[in-house]
């Protein structure tokens, strides 16, 4: 609301079209992925499927790194159409670490179309409640532990956020978004909360079995020592969903902690941590 009801100044030297644009391909990119995340298996309502997942895309994977690299357009045309030298060094600099952090991103998540044979997340996260020596759920964590690690990495840079923020350390760097004021800038801002969640989504279908439950099959839990307990199709349904939910919740609330805990990196670092650390 603050930033609603704030003043829009725009310099005049801007330009106006693409200046305008900026924050919304900033934005929409972030929204936009989502949509191939399942948020819990398929149900029935009197007799209709209903998928809980806004896009089926048999690239599904390809359509998530497909969109989100859209977002360095928007931080670049942000520095240059603000007709401020500051701005499009800022501008520069951010879209530099993004680019550098979205070739390793999709690197290193390669393992997994492999191993479950598929690009689509939601057969992912099917594949994710098979079980591994008959007692190990086949998370992808437990399969690719290391792309896990480079994975979540390489997220919190793209996104710019601590200890990766140097796109716009606000006390002493000037970032891409110094000529923006009001909602424009809300909107930068709200996009880099937004993709805070998108990561954790991410993190939660390929890594941590989505909706999936350890031994809960659709009848009730299974154990693997044979016992069972059967359940309503419609508690397993809420089960797993809950289950996406807090997953989803906790790493939001990790990456939260890890800006917390963290010290920014100098550039130098975050470019060598980059290309010659976590790509290799």
């Amino acid at each position: 609301l603050k930033m609603i009801t704030k003043e829009d100044a725009i310099n005049k030297r801007a330009d106006r079209f693409l200046y305008n644009l900026a924050p919304l391909i900033a934005l929409v990119p972030a929204l936009v992925t989502f949509a191939v995340i399942p948020i819990g298996p398929d149900i029935t309502v009197f007799g209709e499927t209903v998928r809980l997942q806004v896009a089926r895309l048999d690239v599904g994977i390809l359509f998530v790194f497909a969109v989100s690299s859209l977002a360095v357009f928007g931080v670049t045309l942000a520095g240059y159409a603000s007709a401020s030298k500051l701005a499009m060094l800022g501008g520069l600099r951010a879209s530099a670490q993004m680019i550098s952090y979205e070739v390793t991103m999709g690197l290193s998540i390669m393992g997994l179309p492999l191993i479950f044979g598929t690009l689509e997340p939601y057969a992912m996260v099917q594949q994710q409640g098979e079980l591994l020596w008959g007692w190990l759920p086949k998370w992808g964590v437990f399969v690719q532990p290391l792309s896990f690690l480079i994975f979540f990495t390489a997220a919190l840079a793209e996104n710019k956020r601590i200890p990766f923020d140097l796109a716009e350390g606000e006390s002493e760097i000037v970032g891409y978004f110094v000529e923006y004021s009001g909602m424009k800038f809300g909107m930068f801002f709200m996009a880099e909360y937004v993709e805070v969640i998108v990561i954790a989504g991410m993190v939660t279908t390929f890594f941590f079995g989505g909706w999936q439950v350890p031994y809960l099959a659709d009848t009730g839990f299974v154990l693997p020592n044979g016992a069972a307990l059967a359940m309503n199709e419609w508690l397993v349904a809420a089960l797993r969903v809950g289950a996406f939910m807090f997953k989803l919740l906790f790493f939001c609330w990790f990456q939260l902690m890890v800006r917390w805990t963290l010290p920014r990196f100098r550039y130098d670092q975050v470019m060598d941590l980059g290309w010659r650390k976590l790509l290799p």
